[in-house]
C-alpha cells in the first residue's frame, strides 16, 4: 500500500513538472495547442504551425495565454503565461495628441506631458494611436501598441 502511495505521488510530481516546462514558450510562436501568444492575455490562431491571419484575440477576463492544452487558462497561482512581454507603451513623446496608457486606456498629451484623466476604450477594442482612431477592434491590430494590463 505504501509503495502505491509513493508511486502516485511520483506521478503527480512528474505531471506537474511537465506542465511547468510546457509553459516556457516564446511570444509570437505557434505552440502545440494551436495558439501563438502575443502577450500574457492575447493570442493568434495557428493552423499547421502557421498563424492564420493577423487577428489578435483576447483570452477573456482573468485568463492568460499558455501553451497548455486549452490555451487560455484561469490566472491562478502556479500557472504562468507562455509569453511575457515588456509594456512597450510609448507615452507622450510629442508626436500625438493622445497616448496609450494600457491595452484599453489612453490619456491626452500636452507635448511630452501626460494628462491626469485616463479614458477607456469601448469593450472589445484596444488602444492604437497609430491607426488614427484611438481605439480599434482587437482583430484589426497586428501588434499591440501598449500591452500593459492597466495604466
Amino acid at each position: 500500500m505504501q509503495q502505491y502511495q509513493i508511486l502516485k505521488n511520483l506521478c503527480l510530481i512528474i505531471a506537474f513538472s511537465s506542465m511547468v516546462i510546457t509553459v516556457l514558450a516564446t511570444c509570437n510562436s505557434c505552440q502545440s495547442n494551436g495558439l501563438s501568444c502575443v502577450n500574457e492575455t492575447h493570442f493568434k490562431v495557428c493552423v499547421d504551425n502557421v498563424e492564420t491571419d493577423n487577428s489578435v484575440l483576447s483570452c477573456g477576463a482573468n485568463k492568460i495565454c499558455t501553451s497548455l492544452g486549452i490555451g487560455c487558462f484561469e490566472n491562478v497561482d502556479g500557472v504562468e503565461p507562455s509569453c511575457t512581454t515588456t509594456s512597450n507603451c510609448a507615452g507622450c513623446d510629442g508626436s500625438f495628441l493622445f497616448a496609450c496608457t494600457s491595452r484599453t486606456t489612453f490619456t491626452q498629451c500636452n507635448g511630452t506631458t501626460a494628462g491626469t484623466e485616463v479614458l477607456t476604450c469601448p469593450e472589445n477594442k484596444v488602444c492604437d494611436m497609430n491607426s488614427g482612431k484611438f481605439c480599434v477592434d482587437e482583430c484589426e491590430v497586428t501588434t499591440l501598441e501598449c500591452n500593459k494590463a492597466a495604466p
